[in-house]
C-alpha cells in the first residue's frame, strides 16, 4: 500500500502561492524543515488528506494545476488556497471510508477574531477528522534552558457539543466536509461557548468573554 498524507501549506512570505507535497510523516515536520535559510518565515500547513495512494494524489493534482505552477521543478503554484482544497479532495475520490481523514488550520482565522483573548503559546489550532469524529487539535511550544522547545498537542473531541435541543443535533457533525465545520467553528460558534467547551482562551480572556457574552448573568 502506497498510502500516506497530501497536504497545502502556505508561507506568510510568499503571499498568493501554495505548496503542494505528500509525506508518509506528520505533515507539520515536513514543513519544519522546510524552513531553512533562505525563507524568512516558516511554512504553516493549511490542508491534509490521507490518500491510499498519495503519490497517484500528488501527480494528478499537480497536473491539474501545472499551469499555475511557478516553477517546472518545484511543488509551488499560483492559485487560491480554498479552491486547491476543493480539488484535492475532489480527486481523492479513491480513498476509502475507513481510513478517512482530512485536516484544516484554523489559526490565522481565529487569531484575526479572538487575538486578544487566545492563549500565547498556542501555535496551531486545527479541526481533525478521521471516521466518525471531528476534534478540535491545539498546538502549544513553550521554550525551556534557553533553545529546548517542549511541544503540546490536545485532540479534542467536540462530540458532545449540540447544536439544538436533542443530543443528536451535533454542532461539528462527522457527517459534514472539514471545511464547512471549521467555517462553523470560526463564523457561528460565539465567544462563550468557546470558553466553556475549549482551552483556547486565556484566564483573563475567560472572564472578559464571560463578562461580555454569559447569557444567563443577571
Amino acid at each position: 500500500m502506497n498510502s500516506g498524507y497530501v497536504y497545502i501549506s502556505i508561507n506568510q512570505s510568499m503571499q498568493g502561492l501554495i505548496k503542494i507535497g505528500r509525506t508518509r510523516r506528520d505533515s507539520r515536520a515536513r514543513a519544519r524543515e522546510l524552513f531553512k535559510t533562505g525563507v524568512p518565515t516558516p511554512f504553516q500547513v493549511a490542508f491534509e488528506i490521507f490518500s491510499v495512494d498519495y503519490a497517484l494524489l500528488e501527480k494528478n493534482i499537480h497536473k491539474e494545476l501545472n499551469d499555475y505552477r511557478v516553477s517546472n521543478n518545484r511543488e509551488f503554484f499560483k492559485y487560491p488556497l480554498n479552491k486547491a482544497i476543493y480539488l484535492l479532495q475532489s480527486l481523492n475520490s479513491d480513498n476509502v471510508e475507513d481510513d478517512a481523514f482530512q485536516a484544516i488550520d484554523i489559526t490565522n482565522q481565529l487569531q484575526v477574531k479572538y487575538g486578544q483573548w487566545l492563549k500565547k503559546d498556542i501555535v496551531s489550532v486545527r479541526i481533525v477528522q478521521p471516521k466518525e469524529r471531528v476534534w478540535l487539535e491545539i498546538t502549544q511550544e513553550s521554550e525551556t534552558a534557553g533553545y529546548l522547545i517542549d511541544q503540546t498537542i490536545k485532540r479534542s473531541d467536540l462530540g458532545f457539543v449540540t447544536d439544538g435541543d436533542e443530543e443528536e443535533d451535533l454542532f461539528l457533525s462527522p457527517d459534514v466536509d472539514v471545511i464547512v465545520n471549521a467555517d462553523k467553528f470560526i463564523n457561528d460558534f460565539d465567544p462563550f461557548s468557546i470558553i466553556n467547551t475549549t482551552d483556547l482562551f486565556h484566564e483573563e480572556g475567560a472572564i472578559e468573554v464571560n463578562e461580555r457574552y454569559n447569557p444567563h448573568k443577571v
